[in-house]
């Protein structure tokens, strides 16, 4: 393998460098707001997780009574929360590269926000196909990000199955932009299974009308500052499963989630403070 040609430049002081495959990516989220990770995993891994998601929907709409009502509250083929229902997706959410990318952008403190299974079946509309940041309803900017996902394509994501559209830079911005720039500046993504699109959660993006007679299935992780509550209190679905280690106490809401009571929040700091060392 060649060593490629350094890139030249006039009268410039100051430049970032990225020597490691964390940098690299971090810098490519901050800078247009996401990067792609390819081959994060087999595609052996994503047929066993497309099946499995399956399951966890029907379980799902059992829950609630019958797909009608998903339909009612605009969350039907979403699946929430898959890993409270199986731990094999605990390697969905814990891919060690995503991970260390997510905090470098975030710091080592994180959470995971949501974790979401999206069922893109063909001539099916839901709002993830109009653009929408993942922190929705939010128009502000920050010095440094709040949160980042991580969309893993569970089937590959080509133009005619409805492969994601992104909006580059968007999260430097507080408003939308207008029509025209969107129609302009749009890009939509090809990319193989088992790839993992990762950005900044306030970059605007948007799913694509599948137009072939197969469903497009991804995984998406939000993770963010442990300031913002999760979607669903996800260390309560788990029941204190993933709890052995301060890593997945914090991944997974378990240190963040706020005490019943002025005793109990009182007893977690005696707790803390009686611990050798």
């Amino acid at each position: 393998m060649t060593t490629p040609e350094p890139v030249h430049a006039h009268a410039v002081l100051r430049r970032d460098s990225a020597d490691t495959e964390v940098e690299r990516h971090v810098e490519e989220i901050r800078r247009i707001g996401l990067t792609i990770i390819r081959n994060a995993f087999t595609r052996a891994q994503m047929e066993d997780a497309r099946a499995r998601l399956h399951e966890i929907y029907a379980r799902q709409v059992a829950e609630v009574g019958g797909e009608d009502n998903l339909f009612l509250i605009k969350d039907a083929n979403i699946v929430r929360t898959p890993v409270a229902y199986d731990d094999a997706f605990l390697a969905i959410c814990k891919h060690p590269l995503a991970l260390a990318v997510a905090r470098a952008c975030l710091g080592n403190a994180i959470t995971l926000s949501a974790q979401v299974g999206i069922l893109n079946k063909p001539g099916i509309t839901n709002y993830v196909n109009h653009w929408h940041r993942e922190l929705q309803y939010q128009h502000l900017t920050s010095s440094r990000p709040l949160a980042v996902q991580t969309l893993v394509a569970v089937d590959d994501f080509t133009f005619d199955n409805g492969a994601t559209f992104f909006l580059p830079g968007t999260h430097l911005f507080e408003n939308f932009p207008s029509d025209d720039f969107v129609r302009k500046w749009e890009v939509q993504f090809e990319a193989p299974a088992g790839s993992i699109f990762m950005f900044d959660s306030m970059t605007y993006h948007r799913g694509a009308p599948n137009r072939t007679d197969k469903p497009r299935v991804a995984i998406n992780n939000l993770y963010t500052l442990p300031i913002i509550a999760q979607q669903i209190d996800i260390a309560s679905m788990l029941g204190g499963r993933h709890a052995e280690t301060a890593e997945d106490r914090q991944l997974f809401g378990y240190q963040w989630n706020p005490p019943r009571s002025v005793q109990a929040w009182r007893q977690q700091k005696i707790d803390a403070a009686q611990k050798p060392g």
